[in-house]
Formats: C-alpha cells, structure tokens, sequence
C-alpha cells in the first residue's frame, strides 16, 4: 500500500459528526493563529525560564550599595558574611570535585559493562544505575546517612561526599554510555588485530572518542551537586554549602545578599553548561590518534586485571550507591510506623496532605508543561529560524544546571511580593517554580520523537487537502504520543523530587521531600524513614513508566 492510500485511509472518514471538528481546524491552520501560537509559547518559555534570571541580575545591579556594605563593610560585622559565603562555595566546590572523581572511578568501568557487555539481568542493573537520580535527593540523603552512621561515620563533610556520590554517580555512567556507544567497535576490533593491547586501544582510540562525553557528564554531575540542597541539609550537620547558604538567607529576609549568591550560582553553572554546549559540538571524526605502545600496556591487558577492575567497580558501586541509597528499606518496622504516625501529634495528616500537595502540584504542572512544550518542541525542531534556534535550545538547558535553591530564590524575586507580585509563597509559587525547571524535561523526549517522524506521511496528508491541525491530530501525534508520556512522567518525578527551590517558595506549605527534611530535623526518623520508602517506590515506577515510553530515546539531562 503506498503513502497515498495509506493517508487516505487514516484521513477520509464521511462522518459527519466530524465536520465541525474538522471546519475548526482548518481555520485553526492559518497562519495568524500559527503565527498567535508561537508569540504566546516563546512568551510563556521566556518567562518562566530567562524572566527570572534577568530579575535577579536587575536586583544586584539595584542593590549592589546595600549588597557591597553587608558583605564588606558591616558595622557589626565587617567582612564575616563575605567569609562564611567564600566557605561556603568552598564547600560546595570542593565537595563537587571529590564526588565526581569518585563517580569516574566507579562509573566508568560499569558504562563499559553496560554498553559492551551481555549478561543476565542487564537490564535490570542498568535500571538500578538510573534509580537514584529519580529518587527525590531527601529520601536519597536520609537512607545514605542511616547507612554509613552504622560505620560511626557522622553528618558532616564526609558524610555529604558519599550522598553526593550517590545521587551524581548515574549523571556520570548515563553520559559515557551514550558516548561509547558511538564508538564503532570495528576501530578497538581492528587495532587488536594490529597487536595492539586492550589499554593500548583504550588509551589511543576509544578514550579519545568518549573523552567529550566524559567531559560533558562529569560537568552535568559537578553541577548537580553544586547545587543539591534537600539531601546536604539532611547530611551536613555543622557544614554549610552555599544552596543551604542561600536558603537560610531567605529564611532570614537578606534578600539583597540572597540574590547576589544566587547570582554567582547561576553565573558558574551558566558558564559550566557553555562547556558543555562547545564540547557538544567539537567533530571527533577527523581525530589523530597517536599509535605508541607500552609494554606494562600489554601485561595489565590480561583478563585477570580487566575482570578484576570490573568486579572492583561493580562492587564500588554496591558498596557507595545501591546499598546506602536503598538501605532504608530495610529499617522500616510497620508496628513502629503505625505508632509514631498516628500518635498524638497525628503525623499522618501532615504525610498526607504533603503527598497531596506533591501530586497536586506535579499534576498542574505536567498539564501546563505539555501544552507549551508540543508547540516549543515544534518550534526547535521544524522552524528554520538560524541562530534563534540555537539560543532557545541553549536557554532550554538553563534550568537543567542551575542549583534549584538559587533557581527557585530567582523565581521567588521575580513572581512572589518582591517582583510582579502576582504569587504568595505557597502552592501557587511551588507551581511555578516547579514549571521553570520540569518544562526542558518535557519538551527533550518530544522533539526527539518529532526528528523521528516520516515527513513524507505529512506531507501525502497535505496533499490529499488536510489541514495542519488534523495532519497533526491523525498523523504527527499518534507518532509522537510516547514522547509526549515520557516527557510527563519526567517532569512529574522531577516535581515530585523537588525540595531546593520548593524550601525557598513554600510559605507554610509542604511537600514529600520538604516534609522529610523536617522530620529529620525534628528527630522523627521512623515517620520520615516511611516517607521516604513511599516516594522511592513512587519514583521507581515512574522511571519504569519512562524506560518503557522511551526505549529508543537518548534523553538529554
């Protein structure tokens, strides 16, 4: 059957109960209302996403007189609010820089296992890498920090170090897995027919190849830890990293201070993501590699030392993020849970109505995500509009790398009683607050799914006189219903996780993960030892809902 009897098998239907439908969309398809369509979508995604950043950068400018004499020149305090934020992005810094080290010496061995690999229960390995970046990072912190206490390891630098491992270990093993799969296995395969040692062809082909993606993913972790903040809280007794910084400047109304901090946030995680972007686009094909061989090469090629570090790095991997990120499933006792929840304090009214507010607010924000994020999809993906493309693909990513206490203190200043007034701290800056950040994870999967699409099937539809709206309706949406899904059941997990930016715009309002940084603070650790099993279990059959929707989707972070 060809493209022409095909379309006009799906197009024409004589109902005429579908004529209205049909009259409505074809005066839907001019060009006005396309035209109507995109003002309102690039309107929607500027301000939600650059409106804020540009405030906060505008607040700085407005303040930087008052901003210069509490950080300098403080009559009480003198310099010590500049010190304690010098320490504080040290802490952040340095804290970065170790996590990702270690994730490299773990992950890369496994993305290895993982890509090149045959093995049973592959797939449910490769599902247990990804789990902890869907878990929301207070849960994450409080099964860490029970775990390692058992080794009199205590909340403190360490302690934050090892969360951090756990949250940012799959950022690191999920970017090289997609760059060694790019790697033609022809090249090591031809190289070793040449005599050439499994390190010798790792070190002069393959790692050469993947060296980009390495890159790219060990800045996407570094700035995921730069900028966690529910699971640090939880870990960092004594020890203050520059998100919890800017939190407690909130809470103590130094919102010209606030702003600056979060500015120098956004600043480093802009720059950072500029890397990536350039690294993004560097052509690896034309690469020489440089053909030396070492003997010591050949002698740590045998298989004894290649099986050895990969046994190493699988057992790393147990020990530093599997175990202690799930380990508080193991502590939950249902007669002690019942107890503490329904005692006189009544904790189970306050798990509820945050559970309610969490899908609440998770579920008006994926509505309104889709509605903008089809037409934005389209709009970087079939609009040809040069250099304006590549700076709303770029200012897409803004929100994936920003820390999101500093990401939800902009929004704060730009919509809550400081800026445009138009939101109280609550629910209704949660939203959007959480629109800001979850919008790039629904639209990635649906442009993916759009490049997909045969556009020779729309264009048979035009030719048979359908308009674009039912050529999008019968055609282009069924092809891309999965990503629009996948994209959902993203952005939901991602709300659901949330606890950063959600501290900074609450009020009096809770979610999950907020409230189970509460409760850790309050010592309540069997009721937030229970919460924090429940949204586990939440998050880990959303991400199966999402590798389900998305089996051939390369999703970018």
């Amino acid at each position: 059957m060809g493209e022409r009897e095909k379309m006009e098998k799906i197009l024409i239907k004589p109902e005429k109960s579908n004529s209205l439908l049909l009259k409505t969309e074809t005066e839907l398809s001019k060009k006005k209302y396309k035209i109507l369509l995109e003002v309102l979508v690039i309107g929607f995604f500027m301000m939600i996403i650059a409106a804020p950043i540009i405030n906060i950068i505008s607040n700085v400018i407005d303040n930087i007189g008052e901003i210069r004499i509490r950080l300098f020149t403080d009559e009480l305090l003198g310099d010590s609010q500049w010190q304690m934020m010098k320490s504080a992005l040290w802490e952040s810094f340095s804290i970065a820089f170790i996590a990702v080290g270690i994730d490299l010496i773990i992950g890369f061995p496994i993305a290895v296992i993982l890509t090149r690999g045959e093995f049973k229960g592959k797939k449910i390995v490769d599902f247990l890498v990804d789990l902890p970046m869907a878990v929301p990072t207070s849960a994450l912190g409080f099964s860490v920090m029970l775990f390692w206490t058992i080794f009199n390891i205590l909340p403190g630098r360490t302690l934050i170090i090892f969360v951090h491992v756990a949250f940012t270990y799959p950022y690191i093993v999920r970017n090289l897995k997609i760059a060694i799969e790019k790697v033609n296995p022809l090249l090591e395969k031809a190289a070793m027919t040449l005599s050439a040692s499994k390190l010798t062809v790792l070190r002069t082909i393959s790692f050469p190849l993947i060296r980009e993606g390495l890159i790219a993913g060990s800045i996407l972790a570094f700035t995921r830890s730069l900028g966690e903040t529910g699971a640090t809280m939880i870990c960092a007794g004594l020890v203050e990293t520059a998100p919890i910084l800017v939190v407690g400047l909130r809470k103590q109304l130094q919102l010209p201070t606030a702003s600056f901090l979060s500015l120098v946030l956004i600043i480093i995680s802009l720059s950072l993501l500029l890397i990536v972007k350039l690294i993004a686009r560097r052509d690896t094909t034309t690469r020489k590699f440089w053909q030396i061989h070492f003997d010591w090469e050949k002698y740590l090629s045998k298989p004894v030392f290649s099986r050895g570090v990969k046994i190493l790095a699988v057992i790393l991997m147990i020990i530093f993020v599997l175990v202690p990120s799930f380990y508080i499933v193991s502590q939950i006792n249902l007669a002690k849970v019942h107890e503490e929840l329904f005692d006189v304090d009544n904790k189970w009214a306050y798990l509820w109505e945050s559970v309610v507010n969490s899908f609440q607010v998770g579920f008006i924000v994926i509505a309104i995500d889709v509605v903008f994020a089809i037409a934005f999809a389209f709009i970087l993906t079939r609009e040809k509009w040069g250099k304006a493309n590549e700076i709303l693909d770029a200012i897409l990513d803004i929100p994936l790398t920003i820390p999101s206490a500093a990401l939800g203190f902009a929004v704060f200043m730009f919509w809550g009683p400081a800026g445009i007034n138009i939101a109280e701290p609550g629910l209704g800056m949660i939203i959007f607050t959480h629109l800001t950040f979850t919008f790039p994870y629904v639209v990635r999967p649906i442009a993916a799914q759009i490049k997909n699409v045969d556009v020779g099937h729309e264009e048979a539809s035009a030719t048979l006189g359908a308009a674009p709206l039912t050529t999008f309706r019968r055609i282009t949406f069924p092809a891309i219903k999965n990503g629009v899904i996948a994209g959902m059941i993203a952005a939901f997990t991602r709300s659901l996780g949330e606890t950063g930016a959600t501290l900074i715009v609450m009020g009096a309002d809770r979610t999950v993960p907020v409230l189970i940084v509460d409760w850790v603070e309050e010592n309540a650790f069997i009721s937030a030892a229970f919460a924090s099993v429940l949204v586990i279990i939440i998050s880990a059959f959303l991400l199966a809902l999402v590798r389900m929707f998305t089996p051939t989707i390369k999703q970018r972070l």
